[in-house]
């Protein structure tokens, strides 16, 4: 009798373990699983605020470029998939005026790791004969072109046209039968805007929104109800200020260039004698307030325009708020109770000339290819982003001929070099050559210079070629280092085509591509081998170079040699 309770008891008593193990074990795993949930859950919520946030700060700039402006764009893709002229038929531009604006877009975005972004229109049409059939004629309906002739199923008025005979959709022409600009897209005047953020291969954020023709210009049409319109001609969006009122600022701007400014590059005149003109036109009897870097406030100027709805007027308060670098004029119209969108222009004032220095050489050389150059720099006088050379502007001639030249904008280097070559020119003993540069700025500020040397080339020359600066040496961390050193001769020059490199016995630099392994402007030879050296192993360098005096013979040549070990 006792051990059959006894063995009872025993039984019960482990099934109530291993249930009560089982409940705990399904305890554990669903506190895990709401633990994986919850924080799942908040990233996924501190993730949708921002890219909130971050649609929201694109949009607003979106919303700055004006209407025609607005196209696809795809920041994975170069100038952001956009390939084409831009602006009216009869002043096309062939630079995008708002690449500033998608510039600062995409550096916002890239702080937030976003690694890329797109943005497409959809044509949007008031559905006035209720083709969707809801019984509704105040609704959206989209472009629709089924058997894709371009022009809309429904609307044949609506259609893309080719206005020019280029291969891109983005211009605009004036229509009689409208009076007013029409764009070669569908001219519906309201676009569906679609922005989607991505970031580890994947879509984390995806925001539509309408934008308007009247929104962004104040052109009345029935595709939204704007209440006052607004043209603002002058100035135009993405353009440049130049200022007088100093003497070299002034002698700067009257220098006469032999190539005109392209006519893509438009500057106005903003100062205390001739401030900035604005102009435009509106409903008449309105008022136009300025503002100047933000929008609201109070204005820096206001116009009324006349009974016609023009004004047209040079405003010294608007230019005296102007900062040096890049500025935002918002322009609105005003009447009654009415008022229009804003219209923003974009400026950029610059106050300092650019600069030619460090002209090269001077006097005499002893160098049959010298570097014949200088350097071309264009820098603010305190504060902002200065306007930029107009490389379409520069000209050099040398003893009065034109010249070939290669110019870097990132170092502002220039010199002059033979294009079958890819060298500086071969040059004859004795002679003087005279350079000529000039240039300008995209603010019309130009500069000149003119240098003399004359071609001194030592025969006999006793000294050899040197060499110096070699890298590495010793040792690197580096498994593809690049291998250079400096060669020079300063009695009779380098004879370009001499130099010879070898590493590890074999020729990697000779005359059939030095000009691609060479600094002209340094005189340094240079070499990064193509695939990496192995850990622990020694490479050993060799660089032949002559210079151009025939005698003595034995000078005429000079051979270094150095090594190094690559450890990593």
């Amino acid at each position: 009798m006792y051990s059959k309770k006894f063995s009872k008891r025993a039984g019960f008593g482990l099934v109530e373990a291993m249930i009560a193990i089982f409940l705990l074990a399904m305890m554990s795993l669903s506190i895990v699983y709401m633990y994986q949930y919850v924080s799942f859950a908040h990233v996924k919520t501190l993730e949708n605020s921002y890219t909130t946030r971050l649609s929201e700060m694109v949009f607003s700039k979106l919303k700055t470029v004006e209407y025609y402006y607005l196209f696809d764009y795809d920041s994975a893709k170069p100038n952001y998939g956009l390939s084409g002229t831009y602006g009216p038929v009869t002043l096309q531009r062939s630079t995008y005026p708002y690449t500033g604006t998608l510039n600062e877009i995409n550096a916002i975005l890239a702080n937030y790791k976003i690694a890329m972004w797109q943005v497409s229109i959809k044509f949007k049409i008031r559905d006035i004969s209720d083709v969707d059939g809801d019984g509704i004629i105040s609704d959206l309906r989209d472009f629709a072109d089924s058997n894709s002739d371009l022009i809309d199923d429904y609307d044949a008025n609506v259609k893309y046209y080719k206005a020019n005979g280029d291969a891109d959709y983005y211009d605009t022409y004036a229509s009689t039968s409208l009076n007013k600009p029409v764009s070669e897209f569908p001219d519906t005047n309201l676009k569906e805007v679609e922005l989607k953020l991505y970031k580890n291969g994947r879509t984390i954020h995806t925001q539509k929104e309408l934008i308007s023709l009247e929104m962004l210009s104040g052109i009345e049409s029935k595709a939204s109800g704007a209440e006052l319109e607004l043209y603002v001609n002058q100035p135009a969006n993405d353009t440049y200020l130049y200022d007088l009122m100093t003497s070299p600022r002034q002698d700067a701007f009257n220098i006469v260039l032999s190539t005109a400014y392209p006519p893509e590059v438009i500057a106005y005149r903003a100062d205390s004698i001739a401030p900035l003109r604005l102009w435009g036109e509106t409903v008449p009897l309105a008022t136009v307030r300025f503002y100047i870097n933000s929008m609201g406030g109070s204005p820096k100027d206001t116009r009324t325009a006349d009974a016609l709805g023009n004004f047209d007027f040079q405003s010294a308060l608007v230019t005296q708020n102007l900062l040096e670098g890049e500025n935002m004029i918002y322009a609105q119209a005003v009447k009654d109770t009415y008022y229009s969108p804003y219209a923003p222009r974009r400026v950029l004032l610059d106050l300092n000339p650019p600069a030619i220095s460090v002209q090269t050489p001077t006097g005499s050389t002893g160098d049959l290819m010298p570097y014949a150059g200088a350097v071309i720099t264009d820098a603010v006088l305190s504060t902002g982003i200065p306007s930029g050379i107009c490389e379409q502007t520069i000209t050099m001639r040398v003893n009065g001929s034109s010249a070939t030249y290669k110019y870097s904008a990132a170092t502002g280097d220039i010199y002059w070099y033979d294009p079958d070559t890819g060298a500086p020119p071969l040059l004859s003993n004795g002679n003087s050559y005279t350079v000529y540069l000039e240039l300008g700025d995209n603010a019309y500020y130009k500069a000149q210079s003119t240098w003399t040397f004359t071609v001194s080339v030592n025969d006999p020359d006793n000294s050899a070629p040197s060499t110096a600066n070699k890298v590495p040496s010793g040792a690197t961390s580096e498994p593809m280092p690049e291998i250079s050193c400096r060669v020079f001769d300063n009695q009779s020059g380098i004879d370009l085509y001499s130099i010879t490199m070898k590493v590890d016995e074999t020729v990697v630099v000779s005359s059939a591509n030095i000009t691609s392994h060479f600094d002209f402007k340094t005189g340094k030879a240079y070499y990064t081998p193509e695939t990496p050296f192995l850990n622990g192993s020694y490479h050993a360098i060799e660089v032949s170079v002559s210079h151009w005096a025939d005698t003595p013979a034995d000078k005429k040549t000079s051979v270094d040699s150095w090594g190094f070990t690559v450890s990593y």
